[in-house]
């Protein structure tokens, strides 16, 4: 059986995602409107995962018939990333100033329903086809936009603004795993029925209950929305430009590394390499699909199992090179070994990588967000930094790609699955395994400039926890002193 992947393995890792969402549950004392918070996430960055996945699948479908010149503009506009970097420190930025996360989330999930409706219509028409394309990856574009906003009502509402690094990592897990459990759907649906009817019905339902799910949050309480107070905030190492512009550096560089690292290219060899030896298109799928799982499920079961671990033994900064110098390490081994039981461990390290590196730098921008002066929207420019390093990279493989430039005989996957002449397949791989050599090579003198770049910035870039102990032994001792001004407040009201 070649689909046991989506029948026994994912259901059984998403199983044991449940589990482990419940144990970081129970030790937050089982808070009722933290309960629907975690559901809510996850709820709606399940159907993002499903409605991005939709719209990559079906510009592809629409590449194989189109000129160059439109495929470069729907690549540019037909997908939601480019109008998401547009979006992101504007969603920040405003719900900081009206002190409300819950408003724009609220709209980004009506958003969603919007754009899951879109893919609903049927259309004959080629131009108002791309058209709507255009208009669903704009819509959808404001949901994504909110990614940043769940990490700061948690941040806000529960923690009092302090614990950047757990919050960015606990939401940080959901949103990967839900990740996980959307594109294990769309490939069950992909499996089942190939209808897209019956799966945006369901999308659009599950959306509806998470807006419900919103109301039961509860009110935010603005007071905790926005910069410190005045008194801590000249505690606390202070905000700077030039702090921001590192921070959006390492960012943008992690995004075109890793943007590099998921490129079609790797796939496309793994897929290639393995019909060589085995031609049986169901395998193939099968195997295509387990690569891609790879990546994500490294990020959130390795990935945070590693920062759970390994932080509080080695500290930040120790943690955030030894990460680099691994990264770098398997992109060396990478311009000398290239096979497919090499991609797969590769893949589980460079997944577990990023994800913490990201998850690292985007709770330092979480801290900051709250230190920088006149709203400054420092989540939403680190935020939008990685898609700019990540866009930028799928542009250019893709325009390459899908415009038939190049070694690139073959547009998709499934092209390299339905090719019936072996020495075509043959003369693809060692084209590509070029290609891959030279792509690693590169992003090891990249990766190596990158670590370079931490060494020399990091102090400044981590601030307080630079000793990471103490920081959150201080932050401790904060919170439990907010909380006895706010107890000794109701006795004297009382």
């Amino acid at each position: 059986m070649n689909n046991w992947d989506l029948i026994i393995v994912v259901p059984f890792v998403i199983v044991l995602g449940f589990l482990f969402l419940y144990f970081i549950y129970k030790k937050l004392n089982f808070e009722k409107k933290l309960f629907w918070f975690y559901m809510q996430t996850l709820i709606v960055w399940v159907m993002n995962a499903i409605l991005i996945q939709e719209n990559s699948n079906i510009l592809t479908d629409t590449f194989l018939n189109t000129p160059p010149a439109i495929i470069v503009v729907l690549l540019l506009f037909g997908s939601s990333i480019l109008f998401a970097i547009l979006l992101k420190p504007l969603a920040t930025w405003i719900t900081g100033k009206i002190r409300s996360r819950n408003i724009w989330i609220r709209c980004s999930i009506v958003s969603s329903i919007v754009a899951s409706m879109l893919l609903l219509i049927p259309l004959n028409d080629s131009a108002w086809f791309k058209f709507i394309i255009i208009l669903q990856a704009i819509i959808l574009a404001i949901s994504i936009s909110s990614q940043s906003l769940y990490f700061l009502y948690l941040n806000e509402q529960k923690y009092n603004r302090l614990f950047a690094l757990k919050v960015s990592f606990s939401v940080g897990f959901v949103i990967t795993f839900a990740t996980f459990i959307g594109n294990w759907i769309i490939s069950l649906n992909n499996f089942l029925t190939d209808k897209l009817i019956i799966l945006n019905i369901f999308v659009i339902i599950c959306l509806l209950i998470s807006l419900l799910i919103s109301f039961k949050i509860g009110t935010e309480n603005k007071n905790k929305i926005g910069e410190f107070r005045l008194v801590l905030k000249e505690e606390l190492i202070k905000y700077s430009k030039s702090t921001l512009v590192k921070l959006i550096i390492l960012t943008l560089l992690l995004g075109v590394i890793y943007g590099f690292v998921q490129s079609p290219i790797f796939r496309m060899y793994f897929v290639t390499n393995s019909k060589i030896n085995n031609n049986d298109v169901e395998w193939l799928s099968t195997l295509d699909r387990k690569y891609q799982a790879l990546f994500i499920f490294g990020q959130f079961a390795i990935g945070y199992t590693l920062y759970k671990i390994l932080l509080p033994k080695i500290g930040v900064k120790n943690l955030i090179y030894g990460l680099i110098v691994i990264s770098g390490i398997a992109l060396l081994i990478s311009t000398f070994i290239i096979n497919p039981a090499w991609m797969v461990i590769s893949n589980l390290i460079f997944g577990a990588s990023y994800f913490v590196l990201f998850y690292m730098w985007f709770g330092f921008a979480i801290m900051w967000n709250y230190r920088a002066t006149k709203g400054v929207p420092v989540t939403g420019f680190i935020a939008s930094a990685l898609l700019v390093g990540q866009f930028l990279v799928i542009f250019v493989f893709n325009s390459i790609i899908y415009t038939k430039s190049g070694l690139f005989t073959y547009q998709s996957i499934e092209a390299i699955i339905a090719e019936s002449n072996i020495d075509n397949i043959i003369a693809f791989e060692n084209n590509l395994k070029i290609v891959i050599r030279i792509t690693a090579a590169a992003l090891f003198f990249i990766n190596s400039i990158y670590l370079f770049l931490t060494v020399i910035w990091i102090d400044q870039v981590i601030a307080e926890f630079v000793d990471y102990a103490n920081i959150k032994h201080i932050f401790s001792e904060y919170e439990k002193q907010s909380v006895e001004r706010k107890i000794n407040s109701r006795i004297v009201t009382e």
